[in-house]
């Protein structure tokens, strides 16, 4: 996963929240080693307060942050959208004609995401995102990704770039606009509904190629793997009646 950016200003508050509870355990951990007439070493009393902060925040990134009690108290509000959503994309490739069926999967911590949509013929993945709470039209998800083709896409097809811009819906879908770079210069617009909550899987494990610059054959035998359910998937739901 890679880091997101927000307007929200909770990424200032949370940190001082944090490191208050983290001093305050800090304390109550030294007066009930007073009271026990335990020992511990200068090297260990010394950066309790540090530990203590690194175990809550790395807590709260990847758990606390979902809870909806935190939610409510208003110190987060960037949405949830980790899951595997379905839907369909129409392109200007085909004049908009046909709905091509898509799944995007969405990893995503307090501070980390990845997505990563799949169809028929290519898989993309995110490469930098922005999450928008204040805009007036609603919350927005907005990111670069990297398209690379599948074995058997049309020639016509090759690695390219691009950025889609996504908003939440009352109704709880995925919708909004894509446009790719370069010499592709296509666009669409991308209608989606969640039908997961939580990927099945983790996404550096699952679409990691390369582990410090030499690429790892396991991974990309999961990266296939992965990426040819996908595809089958879409090609089953292709003719399908799309969202409903």
């Amino acid at each position: 996963m890679h880091g997101y950016s927000t307007d929200s200003g909770e990424r200032r508050v949370v940190p001082l929240l944090l490191a208050s509870v983290a001093i305050a355990l800090a304390w109550v951990s030294s007066r009930i080693l007073a009271v026990t007439h335990l020992f511990v070493p200068w090297w260990l009393d010394a950066p309790s307060s540090l530990v203590f902060y690194g175990a809550l925040n790395a807590l709260f990134d990847r758990y606390l942050w979902r809870n909806g009690l935190v939610s409510k108290l208003g110190l987060v509000r960037i949405p949830n959208l980790a899951g595997q959503w379905h839907g369909y994309l129409v392109s200007s490739f085909d004049g908009h004609e046909k709905r091509h069926h898509l799944v995007i999967t969405i990893f995503q911590s307090w501070t980390h995401i990845a997505v990563f949509l799949t169809t028929a013929t290519s898989m993309s993945r995110s490469c930098a995102a922005v999450i928008q709470v204040d805009d007036p039209e609603g919350v927005a998800l907005i990111y670069q990704y990297q398209n690379q083709p599948l074995a058997d896409a049309m020639k016509t097809m090759h690695m390219h770039h691009g950025t889609a811009m996504l908003r939440v819906s009352n109704g709880g879908c995925l919708v909004g606009d894509y446009y790719a770079g370069r010499d592709r210069r296509t666009f669409g617009r991308i209608y989606c509904r969640r039908q997961l909550r939580s990927p099945q899987a983790d996404a550096e494990s699952v679409y990691t190629a390369r582990t410090k610059g030499a690429v790892s054959r396991l991974r990309i035998t999961d990266i296939f793997d992965w990426t040819v359910k996908l595809a089958i998937t879409a090609r089953l739901q292709a003719h399908g009646e799309g969202l409903i």
